[in-house]
């Protein structure tokens, strides 16, 4: 996702955020606090591709379509 429409997408979610952490056998959703999520993706330029993506249910993970 585009850094700014990913921004605008986490401020627009009304709930929990859950970012992906995982090793080499277990994946695990901990719940994140959305004023550090923004401020770690600050660094990036507005029209710079993230890696990441926002689903509806607040899931904040790899976003695959856009590393092929």
């Amino acid at each position: 996702m585009i850094a700014s429409k990913l921004i605008q997408t986490i401020k627009a979610h009304r709930g929990p955020i859950f970012v992906e952490v995982c090793n080499f056998n277990d994946c695990f959703w901990i719940q994140v606090v959305k004023s550090d999520l923004l401020a770690q993706l600050s660094p990036f330029e507005a029209d710079a591709e993230t890696g990441f993506e926002l689903n509806a249910d607040g899931c904040l993970g790899k976003d695959y379509s856009s590393q092929l």
